[in-house]
């Protein structure tokens, strides 16, 4: 099983896939050998496929599945009869101003603080996070460079003077090297210690919501948004291919639905001599709480 996996680890390195998404990969290919065998069928993933809920972790899995039948097995399969979950109309959940800024001045950590300032503040991936290295903080232009972030793609974001001015009392009392942030026993920090210190003080800052690294990023953008930044220019900031998937944010930034006049606007309302006397509905003596 392992001599596939890294087969398939291989081949994925050489067409210049991004580090951590080839681990997704193997990590995926290992769950299809565990759930469908060692010489998994088209069939046997199909019956697996039926058991997972999660559209993207199904999509994973797809896709793991026709690169390990091409890249090792020299099979090309198109795959596009396998079965889809129904896709759920959920809208991602954000941070308040309010929640981010009690998120962001109570660790008296400067790791911890400066990993959770870039998140938000730039709108990272996990993943970006913590393959940001010294050199991609261009203090010179004000710019963070993220490089071979989701489709082996780089692209740049505006580095605030808070940002910086704490960025680099953390150096000055952490001295990383190499990678900005250092884990305890390897030169990388983990995604699964950056997820735990956030629901840590989280619950520190008294934040019940379901709380994970992504949440800074939806936060990000959606904040961007009621400031009435382009739509355009934070789908660059995000590194998204398709507009769309920016698009998502418009839906839940309260300060556009605010923004948006009702058709009652452009209705003239006769007068009334006698409203005075009418109690308005939202009066608490007659609806009670």
């Amino acid at each position: 099983m392992e001599d596939k996996i890294n087969k398939l680890r291989r081949e994925l390195s050489i067409r210049k896939y991004a580090p951590n998404t080839v681990e997704t990969y193997c990590s995926c290919l290992k769950v299809i050998f565990s759930k469908c065998g060692i010489n998994p069928s088209i069939d046997s993933l199909k019956s697996y496929l039926l058991t997972i809920e999660n559209r993207n972790y199904h999509k994973q899995i797809v896709a793991t599945f026709r690169n390990y039948s091409e890249f090792v097995l020299g099979i090309k399969l198109s795959l596009n009869d396998v079965p889809y979950p129904r896709k759920q109309e959920s809208l991602p959940e954000i941070y308040s101003v309010e929640e981010v800024s009690k998120l962001i001045n109570i660790p008296k950590n400067l790791k911890h603080q400066s990993i959770i300032f870039l998140l938000y503040g730039c709108g990272l991936r996990v993943s970006e996070l913590i393959n940001l290295k010294l050199t991609d903080i261009d203090s010179d232009r004000m710019v963070v460079n993220i490089r071979k972030a989701k489709g082996n793609k780089d692209r740049q974001i505006m580095l605030d003077e808070s940002l910086l001015k704490l960025l680099r009392d953390y150096y000055t009392e952490y001295k990383p090297i190499n990678y900005l942030f250092n884990g305890q026993k390897k030169d990388q920090y983990s995604d699964r210690s950056v997820n735990e210190l956030l629901k840590y003080w989280s619950k520190k800052a008294g934040i019940k919501k379901h709380i994970h690294a992504h949440l800074l990023r939806h936060s990000f953008a959606t904040h961007l948004l009621d400031a009435g930044i382009d739509m355009a220019i934070i789908q660059k900031l995000l590194g998204h291919s398709n507009i769309k998937t920016t698009q998502i944010y418009a839906k839940i930034s309260t300060k556009l639905i605010s923004q948006i006049k009702s058709p009652l606007s452009n209705i003239k309302i006769n007068s009334n001599e006698k409203s005075s006397n009418i109690i308005p509905l939202w009066n608490s003596d007659r609806f009670p709480n």
